[in-house]
């Protein structure tokens, strides 16, 4: 009997969590790639915003982890081929001693502060000239090729005690469509 009443309980706590309003929104509004020599200078304009849950949790000293993902496609006739992909993290967390919002870039190890969270979150959706090396495969012909990019909330960087409620709620799901941009050479 006891048993039962907790399994109810439990399902009416998850579809409370499926039923919770979801503000927050990753958009991927820009992208310019240019292909120069073997190597791919990319620059993005990513508006990202957090849910009312995450933000709070970035206020009681949860770190997130935000990657946006890169993929160079090959346009195909049948279908597309991914030539390279590219993952690039970066981590918000809030420091009550100087009341700032700190970002740092995990790949590069550059730090940078913010006093609120919103121009925090701009740093972050903005990537200026970004240079990443391709492969020797890649042919330098910039028109057969697309540039796929998406930003996303790393559910699994979050401690493990919120992990089971951030997979089950949709208020910490803040993902970017993946969107295509055509690629120039200058």
């Amino acid at each position: 009997m006891f048993a039962r009443k907790k399994n109810r309980l439990l399902i009416a706590i998850v579809w409370c969590f499926c039923l919770e309003p979801v503000y927050g929104d990753f958009v991927v509004e820009n992208v310019q790639a240019n292909l120069v020599q073997q190597e791919l200078r990319v620059s993005t304009k990513i508006n990202l915003s957090l849910s009312e849950q995450a933000e709070l949790a970035v206020e009681n000293g949860v770190p997130l982890v935000v990657l946006t993902e890169f993929a160079l496609i090959k346009d195909g006739i049948l279908w597309d081929k991914t030539l390279f992909k590219y993952k690039n993290g970066q981590q918000l967390r809030y420091h009550s001693l100087s009341d700032r919002y700190v970002v740092e870039d995990l790949e590069f190890e550059e730090i940078d502060t913010y006093g609120s969270v919103t121009e925090a979150l701009q740093s972050m959706g903005v990537f200026r000239s970004v240079v990443l090396a391709l492969p020797e495969s890649v042919e330098m012909d910039a028109t057969q090729y697309t540039l796929s990019v998406r930003s996303r909330l790393d559910i699994n960087k979050l401690p493990a005690a919120l992990r089971p409620l951030a997979f089950f709620s949709p208020s910490w799901r803040l993902t970017s469509d993946w969107t295509s941009w055509q690629i120039t050479s200058p």
